[in-house]
């Protein structure tokens, strides 16, 4: 069976939510332990996935950096 793609803003709003409800702290100690657990996880999830789009911007931006500094003057 194919894994869904890795959904950023759903996986985000998923951890706000469950900071919300660890926050109200009225939670039996196991499920926020669960919860806690599952936050974790999307946490780790996102910092990869932002990792990821910054090395791809890094990646992308050094052409253009070779052209500003002269690499390739278009003008002429």
């Amino acid at each position: 069976m194919k894994e869904k793609p890795f959904d950023y803003e759903q996986s985000f709003r998923r951890l706000e939510e469950l900071a919300a409800l660890l926050e109200e702290g009225s939670l039996p100690l196991e499920q926020s332990l669960k919860l806690f657990e599952e936050g974790a996880g999307l946490a780790a999830a996102l910092q990869k996935s932002l990792a990821a789009a910054e090395q791809r911007l890094t990646t992308l931006r050094l052409p253009e950096e070779a052209i500003s500094s002269g690499g390739g003057d278009l003008d002429d």
